[in-house]
């Protein structure tokens, strides 16, 4: 049995699509494990995002700064190959690019208009964590 963490952005909460995307996880045989709802800081995002401050300075500040104060919906879940189970649900980060049948592609395309592809990319519904270690540092930050 892996772990992993979920985030299901405020995009996601807006559209009334909690339910759904838990139910596409829970179909894929991966359980819930603990649900938080929450509603943190650009201190929080920040912390979560560190590792994209050096890659991606900009689009650290576009990120935290649109997820701060919105709330959040955290959730570890578990099962056989969770992370990449997880992660191929979701579909590719910019919701443009997501293929059908994943969240992504499904919800992401409609999601909220913003000016340009980066910021689709924010608004793109769901986070997971991309590793094992990952998932041990977020779990610690969004579970504390």
């Amino acid at each position: 049995m892996q772990r992993t963490l979920i985030l299901l952005k405020h995009d996601a909460i807006d559209r009334g699509l909690v339910g759904e995307i838990l139910a596409r996880f829970e179909k894929a045989n991966l359980r819930v494990e603990n649900c938080r709802f929450l509603q943190p800081d650009i201190g929080h995002w920040q912390r979560h995002y560190a590792d994209l401050k050096a890659r991606q300075p900009a689009a650290f500040e576009r990120t935290t700064r649109y997820l701060a104060g919105q709330p959040v919906v955290a959730v570890i879940l578990a099962g056989n190959n969770a992370i990449q189970k997880a992660r191929s649900l979701m579909g590719v980060t910019d919701p443009l690019k997501a293929a059908p049948g994943t969240l992504r592609g499904d919800w992401g395309n409609d999601s909220i208009a913003l000016a340009d592809a980066e910021d689709r990319a924010t608004a793109n519904l769901v986070h997971a964590a991309d590793s094992e270690a990952a998932v041990a540092s977020e779990i610690a930050l969004w579970f504390a």
